[in-house]
């Protein structure tokens, strides 16, 4: 067995990018000294004298002795915090991570009884649920959400801005107001959530970053100017995080979906969406499932892919 004798983070600078590695000293059963890296994701949990194994690993500096503390499993326990998750593309996305192992946290202004049902589906897979209230366009709640969720549930590996509203109307009929509540919303509170929990995410190592565009990012709908602004926005918000953070092994992805069955487009009349399916080569809406598979993709086994916005739309947008 051997022992951490001390630790710290330091930084490698191959301009015009900076990374963040986690170093230190352990000493094996003989009583020697050596120079190792641990996985960023220990970082939070590390303290002097704590035990591990040592293991020899090739990395693209050549072969490195990396050390991997022995741990409670509870110590290290991942929690993932989904906005606007009690309905739709949302929920589904809180139970695959749950599925994945993920504890939850369930956003949204509201808990309904979907949402309710939601919470107990995710404790029957024997993860831990809860439900936080927070009105994302608001920097203050979230700031107090995120410090709670921290305190009392652990730290937040994965944060999925998923929370959105739309108000259609062509631009002449859109009203400022119409136009704010969706920025604030949609765009203004991916920045309110992402800001206050990156700071979290760089203390503890690292984490995922995964916020929900739309189609309509690039499709330019009509009577959507508000939502597409938003989307759009996402889109290039997500290329810069991706940037700035990817030092701290944060990784921020967009997702893009297109036709996908919820309450957005079941409002669609009945004429409109018949044609709009008829553009689909696959000839059918998404299940809100099959959008929160790539979620957990980009949270959990999309270690190298950063800065992109998948489209899952079936082609009906390339």
């Amino acid at each position: 067995m051997t022992k951490l004798i001390t630790y710290s983070h330091i930084y490698i600078v191959p301009p015009p990018f900076k990374t963040t590695y986690t170093v230190g000293i352990a000493e094996d059963e003989k009583g020697l000294r050596h120079p190792v890296r641990i996985e960023n994701e220990f970082f939070n949990i590390l303290r002097s004298g704590m035990e591990g194994d040592l293991v020899k690993k090739l990395t693209d500096f050549g072969e490195m002795d990396f050390f991997t503390p022995k741990v409670d499993k509870k110590e290290i326990e991942k929690v993932a915090l989904v906005t606007g998750a009690t309905r739709g593309i949302g929920k589904a996305i809180a139970i695959g991570l749950a599925k994945k192992g993920f504890n939850i946290v369930i956003n949204d202004i509201e808990l309904p009884d979907e949402g309710k049902q939601a919470v107990e589906e995710i404790e029957k897979l024997g993860r831990k649920a809860i439900f936080m209230k927070a009105d994302v366009s608001k920097y203050e709640e979230v700031e107090v959400m995120i410090k709670e969720v921290e305190e009392k549930t652990g730290r937040i590996f994965v944060l999925v801005n998923n929370a959105g509203i739309n108000i259609d109307k062509l631009l002449t009929n859109m009203t400022p107001a119409m136009w704010q509540k969706v920025i604030d919303i949609d765009l203004t509170g991916v920045f309110n959530c992402t800001r206050v929990v990156i700071p979290y995410m760089i203390e503890q190592g690292g984490g995922r970053i995964i916020n929900m565009s739309s189609q309509a990012a690039f499709d330019g709908p009509i009577a959507q100017a508000n939502y597409a602004a938003a989307k759009g926005g996402i889109v290039s918000f997500t290329k810069v995080i991706s940037r700035e953070y990817a030092q701290y092994n944060i990784l921020c992805n967009a997702i893009a979906p297109g036709c996908v069955k919820t309450r957005m487009t079941d409002a669609i009349p009945f004429g409109a969406l018949k044609e709009r399916i008829a553009n689909i080569p696959l000839g059918r809406r998404a299940n809100p499932e099959e959008v929160a598979a790539v979620v957990v993709f980009l949270a959990t086994e999309g270690t190298y892919v950063t800065g992109q916005t998948i489209k899952v739309n079936a082609g009906e947008y390339l």
